[in-house]
């Protein structure tokens, strides 16, 4: 059975820049809802939990797919020192696929979204990082022919 990608949670501090930056990538709000109580404590292993929790779907995706942003009242959200270091273990970037990789680039870099390298060409993709909510990093590639 082939797995397919479905959702990507993403705990961060500042609710709006998050939805900013992933509105221009495609994705839409369509529920923010407060997970908190006993089953949502059980189910993530963390006690005392209550969150937002704004479901942002990827437009026009197929299959379907979302990130979960989760903005934590309770307990405080610790600052992952590590985010920014792509050495560092643990998941390390999410990459989309484009079309245009200069025009989505130009795109973002004119609604304030700033780059993390230099694009570059690798064995027939043209990729690129940026910096994305809270520090992560976002790699965008354009697949060659």
């Amino acid at each position: 059975m082939p797995l397919t990608p479905n959702h990507m949670p993403i705990v961060v501090n500042e609710v709006e820049p998050a939805k900013e930056f992933l509105s221009l990538l495609g994705f839409e709000e369509t529920l923010t809802k407060v997970i908190s109580g006993p089953i949502m404590e059980e189910y993530l292993g963390v006690p005392g939990i209550e969150a937002e929790h704004i479901t942002m779907v990827l437009k026009g995706a197929d299959p379907y797919f979302d990130i979960q942003l989760l903005k934590y009242h309770a307990p405080a959200s610790p600052q992952n020192e590590h985010i920014r270091d792509l050495s560092a273990i643990g998941f390390n970037h999410f990459a989309f696929s484009v079309d245009d990789l200069d025009a989505t680039l130009a795109r973002l870099k004119r609604a304030g979204v700033k780059m993390r390298n230099t694009e570059m060409d690798y064995r027939g993709y043209k990729m690129a990082f940026i910096w994305g909510p809270e520090g992560l990093t976002f790699e965008l590639v354009e697949h060659g022919g």
